[in-house]
């Protein structure tokens, strides 16, 4: 029998061509950056929500369980935001769906802000192979917790990782 000399070489291909450094986001490591718009168009980039926590939620309106968690996001904000914690929801629906996020938003009432990348980039960014995805991102831009897949935002070990992302309160004067 005659062994076949293709899955060698083309394993010896696939060694020699370069690979890029990528790296996948883990807890501890740094969020990696995106950009992406507001509702309104202007462009925001992961840099400008540095100084705050904050849960990023990758989403789009197609996507039943981002649906379903979306609620308890708001939630999550609306706990906390009095106390220096924001939610980020990052849309990946395709370019011209602006009207569809927006009556999104209005159907459940979301107050956090939500951003639009109809390029996916943010997807690449983060390695997500599905929706929804989510960080909670410490006020360095570091990782401090992931969730690829749904998950329930206002669960007590969440909300335990969120408060102890929390500004420490000034201490009283005498």
């Amino acid at each position: 029998m005659k062994k076949s000399t293709a899955l060698p070489a083309l394993l010896l291909a696939a060694l020699a061509c370069e690979v890029p450094d990528v790296r996948v986001p883990e807890v501890g490591g740094a969020a990696p950056p995106f950009t992406a718009v507001t509702m309104d168009g202007e462009e925001v980039a992961a840099a400008d929500l540095r100084g705050t926590p904050y849960m990023l939620n990758i989403w789009a309106t197609w996507c039943a369980p981002c649906r379903q968690e979306m609620p308890e996001l708001q939630e999550l904000h609306d706990t906390y935001a009095d106390q220096g914690f924001r939610v980020v929801g990052v849309s990946v629906d395709d370019r011209g769906a602006t009207d569809q996020i927006q009556a999104f938003i209005e159907e459940i009432d979301i107050s956090f802000p939500i951003y639009h990348d109809p390029t996916w980039e943010i997807m690449e960014s983060y390695l997500l192979l599905g929706l929804p995805g989510s960080f909670l991102i410490d006020s360095e831009g570091v990782i401090a917790r992931k969730w690829t897949g749904p998950f329930r935002p206002m669960e007590e070990d969440v909300q335990r990782d969120v408060r102890a992302l929390l500004p420490a309160e000034p201490a009283a004067q005498p």
